[in-house]
């Protein structure tokens, strides 16, 4: 996540940078302010709508204190750039001084260093912090800005109560809708996912606004409500950042949609202060879903290390049990032993009692080397059988083993082996045995996501150096991001009832025939490739 998000001031960010982003954000607020300036209240710009707010709050919150001198300077510029300064001077100044004033003290309150909020708002609770900090701000700017108007006879009194309201309507949606999108931009998150189904919400919000305002209704807010249906539909299906997007899109198109269609005779506050009632609603629905989601993948995160901690109990017991099998016989020889010796020490040594204790000893040992082939055999590491085998033969082994299986499930398998490929010298049963497993891997993959044309590939190629290289693939649901950015590790694993061992033991056997093995591929499927050494094809099979 970028720097943005810190509390504090930008430490040690370069003095250009500074000075750009100011730039930028001036540049912005002027723009908007233009864009923006829709039924004002006089010639000063009290308008419904102000996203010029909202993007001096993103600003502080998001690179930090230290730019709060800009949020003074900002509506002075545009003020002179746009309206030639409307105000008198001293009303001006004041005015620049309520404001940066009052939204600076907002943005040091929410950025404290103990505080509640976060920037990142990933909790609920961060929504409500902001936009119940925002509402104060903006009432307390609204109130004290107007009021002084007032006072100076440069408004009317009888205007000062739609003063307030148009001006607290427009810093309130101009927070709503376009602090939280720009908190997201910043820090990088996917606002809008590269999903068809967002075009349907987007195409119901278009013709939401032509009914609203292409019909012939004379009061287009009692039809406002047809909104609500996209703006919400998104919230559910794709979260909190999603639903930012939408509301900036909404708040563009009815805008866009006021100007074109000249409804003078419409109450743009009305209408303002519905969408800000549409944009809490759809903010507050969008992060109930993404606290939601994070709760699921926090208990799924929890129930995975419960799991990976009841295997690593099973594995405790079984080594326990394995401790226990073996610490028998080892006591065994032991006492056998020092019967032996007690034998020998005396001046007479009975020849039949030394063979019989010297056979319980081979007995035991016996017994100690079984319980250790067997836990070997186990893990399916085995006992090493190196030999010189043809690569196409390898394959074509493990091939048959495989076939009956996936054609069980629908799953077409074909191979791609050149004829002229140089041998390998291996443990024929045990690289037999990696390429079943990873082929097993992607047929439990494709299986468990209800892929109907499930394809598995087996690959050798000559790396043109010292190895062959296999590959499985599939096009399958391909590997979590995560398992490709970490080494292969034991009890890591995607199946919901996986050990978590398959392809550590397989990465295991590969090193002991010193080769590698690596994943890769994308969401479009998995690929995992190993290495073999090469033998000149003149060598013969031969065991080890």
């Amino acid at each position: 996540m970028l720097q943005a998000l810190t509390r504090d001031t930008v430490i040690g960010m370069p003095p250009p940078r500074y000075v750009a982003l100011g730039a930028a954000y001036l540049a912005a607020y002027v723009a908007l302010d233009w864009l923006s300036f829709v039924d004002p209240l006089s010639a000063f710009g009290i308008t419904p709508w102000n996203p010029t707010t909202g993007v001096s709050i993103a600003l502080v919150l998001a690179f930090g204190r230290s730019f709060i001198p800009w949020l003074f300077l900002a509506p002075l510029v545009a003020d002179g750039l746009l309206r030639q300064f409307p105000l008198p001077l001293g009303a001006e100044v004041s005015v620049v001084l309520i404001i940066g004033g009052t939204y600076s003290a907002a943005a040091w309150f929410l950025t404290r260093e103990d505080g509640p909020f976060s920037g990142a708002l990933q909790l609920r609770q961060d929504l409500i912090w902001l936009l119940g900090t925002a509402a104060i701000a903006a009432a307390v700017a609204a109130t004290v800005c107007v009021t002084l108007l007032a006072m100076m006879s440069i408004i009317s009194v009888d205007q000062i109560g739609r003063g307030i309201l148009g001006w607290w309507v427009g810093d309130m949606i101009g927070i709503t809708v376009m602090t939280p999108f720009l908190l997201f931009l910043f820090a990088g998150r996917t606002i809008l996912p590269h999903s068809a189904e967002l075009l349907l919400p987007f195409a119901v919000m278009v013709g939401a606004l032509f009914l609203i305002f292409g019909t012939a209704t004379t009061n287009p807010s009692q039809l406002f409500y047809l909104l609500f249906l996209p703006v919400i539909w998104i919230a559910v299906r794709f979260g909190l950042e999603a639903v930012t997007g939408a509301l900036v899109v909404t708040q563009v198109l009815l805008i866009t949609a006021i100007q074109l269609t000249g409804h003078s005779g419409v109450s743009i506050t009305a209408l303002q202060t519905m969408m800000l009632a549409l944009a809490l609603t759809g903010l507050i629905v969008g992060a109930l879903v993404t606290e939601q989601r994070n709760t699921q993948r926090e208990l799924w995160l929890h129930r995975e290390a419960l799991g990976r901690a009841s295997r690593v109990g099973a594995l405790g017991a079984l080594a326990a049990a394995i401790a226990h099998e073996i610490n028998q016989p080892l006591a065994a020889i032991g006492n056998y032993a020092r019967v032996g010796r007690q034998n020998l020490q005396r001046d007479v040594v009975d020849q039949a009692a030394a063979v019989r204790t010297t056979e319980q000893i081979i007995e035991q040992v016996d017994r100690a080397a079984a319980v250790i082939r067997w836990l070997r055999d186990f893990i399916g590491a085995g006992s090493s059988r190196f030999e010189v085998v043809s690569v196409p033969d390898l394959v074509r082994r493990a091939e048959s083993v495989c076939r009956a299986d996936l054609e069980e499930h629908g799953i077409t398998f074909d191979t791609i082996v050149p004829r002229d490929l140089p041998n390998v010298c291996v443990d024929r049963l045990q690289i037999e045995q990696v390429v079943t497993n990873l082929v097993k891997n992607a047929s439990e993959a494709i299986t468990a996501s209800r892929i109907a044309d499930g394809k598995i590939q087996i690959e050798v190629t000559d790396d043109g150096q010292a190895f062959i290289v296999i590959s499985v693939i599939d096009n399958g649901p391909g590997f979590e991001p995560v398992l490709l950015e970490r080494p292969i590790s034991p009890f890591t694993t995607t199946k919901p009832d996986g050990m978590g061992l398959g392809l550590s033991l397989s990465r295991s056997i590969i090193q002991s025939h010193g080769g590698r093995l690596t994943l890769g591929g994308n969401t479009a499927g998995a690929r995992v490739s190993f290495t073999l050494p090469k033998v000149g094809k003149e060598a013969k099979s031969t065991t080890t």
